[in-house]
Parts: structure tokens; C-alpha cells; sequence
């Protein structure tokens, strides 16, 4: 059978395109597609996330005990990271008085982060993780994982979605030990 060199172009364009969607996450909404991996209630914040504000102060996890933690990891170049933030910060904005502190971090380079900040509006404080979101287990962005009171992981998910659904506000809610 003869391939012809057209074809195997195409193919591999096609690959290409496919791993380059896949790294970025999914955009999907449906929930039914979303997967929750990796949940496990072993991990605390304190054990391995480094994170700072852009200023260089390190976040103290001392400051986060009796609170429900929201985590998102996000990238300046990535497409559903972007589309899901105003959905996060209605979302801050809609759980102010329910105890839980909005963390939303990128391993970029600060000063990419601040620029990016200075164009952006947002309710929440665009934080620097000093190490590899990679190394912290995330497999895409974007990625969010949600802490109970006591520091456990209850949720972890990879892909965007509406923070500020109803659905999603219940899904944050609940996640909490104190129910």
C-alpha cells in the first residue's frame, strides 16, 4: 500500500492539533464529561504548594485553617483558564460571606502574571506558584482542586466550567466539613 507524503502531513497535523487540545484542558461544560481525579484526602495545603503574591509575600497556610480553600490553576495562554475567570470571580464575589478564600495560580513568571492583572478586573488576587504546577500533580489546566477546613482535598477537576452556576456554587458549598 502506498502512502503518499500528503497524507502522512495531514495525519500528523492532526495529532498534532489533537495534543495540543488535550494540554490545555477541556472547555467543555458538560459535566458529565468532566472527571474528578486524584482526590485524595492525604495531600494538605501545606505539603507541597508554595505559592506567593505577586509582591513576594508567601501565602501562610496558618492564615487558610478553619476555611474552605478554592484552587485554580490557570496560564496566561490558555483559552478555557481565561474563559472560566469572570465565572470565578462572580463566583468569589456570590461565596463572600460563606468562608472561602479564592486562590487562583500560575507558575508564570510574575511579571507576566502582573501584566496580564493590569488588564483584567477581577475579584480575586492572581497568585504565583513557585513551583511547577506540573509538579504539583496537575495534569491540565485548567485545574481546581478544593481544600475543606481541615486542609483535605474533597475535589479536584480538570477543565473549565461555570464557577458561577448555580450548580457549581452547591458543588463549593458542600465541600465543606462543616455541613
Amino acid at each position: 500500500m502506498k502512502i503518499e507524503m500528503r497524507d502522512t502531513k495531514l495525519a500528523a497535523t492532526f495529532l498534532l492539533g489533537i495534543l495540543f487540545l488535550s494540554s490545555c484542558g477541556s472547555s467543555s461544560t458538560n459535566n458529565e464529561e468532566k472527571e474528578e481525579k486524584n482526590v485524595s484526602k492525604e495531600l494538605s495545603l501545606t505539603d507541597k504548594f508554595d505559592f506567593e503574591d505577586l509582591d513576594g509575600n508567601k501565602i501562610d497556610w496558618a492564615d487558610t485553617k478553619g476555611k474552605l480553600v478554592f484552587v485554580n490553576f490557570w496560564a496566561t495562554w490558555c483559552k478555557p483558564c481565561i474563559k472560566e475567570m469572570p465565572s470565578l470571580s462572580e463566583a468569589n464575589n456570590l461565596l463572600k460571606n460563606h468562608n472561602v478564600l479564592f486562590i487562583v495560580a500560575s507558575d508564570e513568571d510574575v511579571e507576566k502574571i502582573k501584566k496580564f492583572k493590569s488588564k483584567n478586573d477581577y475579584s480575586f488576587d492572581l497568585i504565583h506558584s513557585k513551583t511547577s504546577v506540573f509538579d504539583l500533580g496537575v495534569q491540565a489546566l485548567p485545574t481546581t482542586m478544593i481544600f475543606n477546613e481541615k486542609g483535605e482535598v474533597v475535589f479536584n477537576e480538570i477543565g473549565s466550567r461555570n464557577w458561577a452556576s448555580e450548580e457549581s456554587i452547591t458543588l463549593i458549598k458542600s465541600s465543606s466539613s462543616k455541613k
